[in-house]
Order: structure tokens, then sequence, then C-alpha cells
């Protein structure tokens, strides 16, 4: 099977200019529109939602809201938490609540606007918000500021987020997180992204962000990670034990993972389906692997595709 999509270089990374999107792109991000063309075409036009239990730096997210779907996504690193929780759920609103405090240009100013946020805003609203000062800090902190203007500009030309998308900062190869979620039980794309060597490229924060973005999560009830980084697992055994505790909330669903080879080039695709097949017997069905093209050093880039049933 092979897809109907121009899979080239252009389409396979991220687009800077994609509003909302591009507020803040980890260098392993996807491309929003080519992640809308997989879904509509893998998943179908009856897709109820998106999940996506390494959700990164949000592209899944937004690609979600583009589509006017609920999105309910895992993400360990509580920074990449925030970013993501900000690019599904912000509004016109959660700019304007920031713009009423000094601008962000530091850790301290950060500081300073977390603290005065829940007495301008209920819990909900002062959470969006603050996970938006987060995505305005690590902007900060790279010498690329966002403005005020850019992030209303952006949040003007899209969709409004669906009051019903969620987001947990966990492990997502354990059940902790998956409750909160409340993912679908039927009808959802699962389509995520696991990290694929130990020279993916990883966000490297300052720690005192880090702390930030942990009690901006806590304080919302969506922080449920480790300080530490879990142990690593290798591309296969991450990915199976995600499914396991997908299968454990989904009856049904369309399961996208994206895959390309390790860091010493062995392809995995095979040796994912077979060990998912062995982990949930009896429900994958339809199995197959869609080569879209080579775009990095490490290899082609593999859609692992599978109904979860």
């Amino acid at each position: 099977m092979s897809l109907s999509l121009p899979l080239d270089a252009e389409r396979y990374y991220p687009d800077p200019r994609e509003p909302v999107d591009r507020w803040f792109q980890t260098a392993s991000a996807s491309n929003v529109r080519t992640t809308i063309e997989v879904i509509a075409e893998l998943a179908g036009p009856t897709c109820s939602a998106v999940v996506d239990p390494f959700a990164g730096g949000g592209s899944s997210a937004v690609a979600a809201r583009l589509m006017n779907l609920p999105f309910h996504g895992i993400e360990l690193d509580p920074v990449l938490a925030c970013v993501s929780l900000a690019k599904s759920r912000a509004t016109t609103g959660h700019a304007e609540l920031l713009r009423r405090l000094p601008p962000i240009h530091d850790l301290e100013s950060l500081r300073s606007v977390l603290t005065a946020l829940p007495l301008l805003a209920g819990a909900d609203d002062a959470a969006v918000a603050s996970c938006l000062a987060v995505v305005l800090a690590l902007r900060a902190s790279r010498d690329s500021p966002l403005s005020h203007e850019d992030i209303v500009g952006d949040l003007v030309r899209h969709r409004p987020p669906r009051p019903n998308s969620r987001l947990a900062s966990a492990d997502a190869t354990t059940l902790v997180p998956w409750g909160p979620l409340h993912v679908p039980e039927e009808g959802a794309v699962l389509y995520t992204s696991p990290q694929f060597g130990h020279r993916s490229p990883l966000l490297d924060a300052p720690p005192r962000l880090y702390a930030a973005a942990r009690e901006v999560l806590t304080a919302t009830g969506a922080f449920h990670g480790r300080q530490t980084a879990p142990r690593d697992a290798g591309f296969v055994g991450t990915s199976v034990s995600m499914l396991r505790q997908a299968a454990a909330m989904m009856r049904s669903a369309t399961v996208v993972i994206e895959h390309e080879p390790d860091d010493a080039g062995h392809d995995a695709t095979e040796e994912t389906l077979e060990r998912a097949a062995a982990a949930l017997p009896g429900r994958i069905h339809g199995p197959r692997v869609i080569v879209c093209g080579e775009f990095t050093w490490r290899g082609p880039l593999s859609l692992v595709v599978f109904d979860l049933r």
C-alpha cells in the first residue's frame, strides 16, 4: 500500500509559518498539514479524536484543532507538555490575560506572571494561560521572543479548541496517565512518534523552566510524570508498552506510529508489528508498513499502521 500524499522533504518537515504550531517546533516535529492528510487517508471521515501518547511539541494537537477534533495527549517532558496543552487549548482570551501582565522576557518575569494569573481568572483559564506563559519563557530563553500580537493573530486564524481536549504529563508506557485522559473507546486515531534512538534530539531547556512547568501542570492535576527519564526500552519496547495501555482503554482505533531506523540503522517496523500482535492477541487487524521516503540521516520514514479492535 502506498499513500497518495506528496511526502517529499518539504511536506515532511514542520512549516515555520504554520499558525500556532510555529510557537515552538521541536527538531523532530511533524508537518501539521501532512499529519492531517495522513489521518484523513488512513482513519477516514468518521475519526472521532486524535490521541498522541508521545505528544512532544504538539504538532498533532494543532492538526486535531484544524480538523475540529478533540485532542488527547501524553508527554513526559513537562515543558513540552505545556507547549502541547497551549497549542490544543489556548484562545484569544488566554492571550489577553497575559497582555494584562508584564511581558515575559526571562524566568523571573515568568514567575511573576504565574503568581498573578490565578488572581485574574478561574482555575482552568489560569492553567491554559500559564502554559502559554511557559511557551513565551521557552522562546525567550532561546533569544527568539514571541510577541502577543503573533499569538493573538495566530489564534484568530485558528479554530476554537474543542472543550474536551486533554493532556497529561507522564510516561505513556504506564497506566497512570490514561485514566484521566478519557480517550474515546471507539473511533479515534492514535497517531504518534516515539523516540527513534538515543540520538533523537531532546529538548534542552533551563532547569528553572522545567521546575516552573512542573508546578503549572501539578496545579492543574495534569502532572503524573517523573523528574528522571524512564529506563530506555528502545523503540519497539516503548511502542508495545504504550499500546498495551492504549488497548486497555480503547476498544477500537486506527493506529499510526511513525518510525525511522535507530542509531545503528536498524529497521524495527516488522518487529514492532510482531511484538504488538503477540502482546495484544486477536486485536491487531490489517497490519501494514507504509514507506514514505528518506528525509533524515536515519533512513526511510515509515508508518506502522493497523486497526485496533
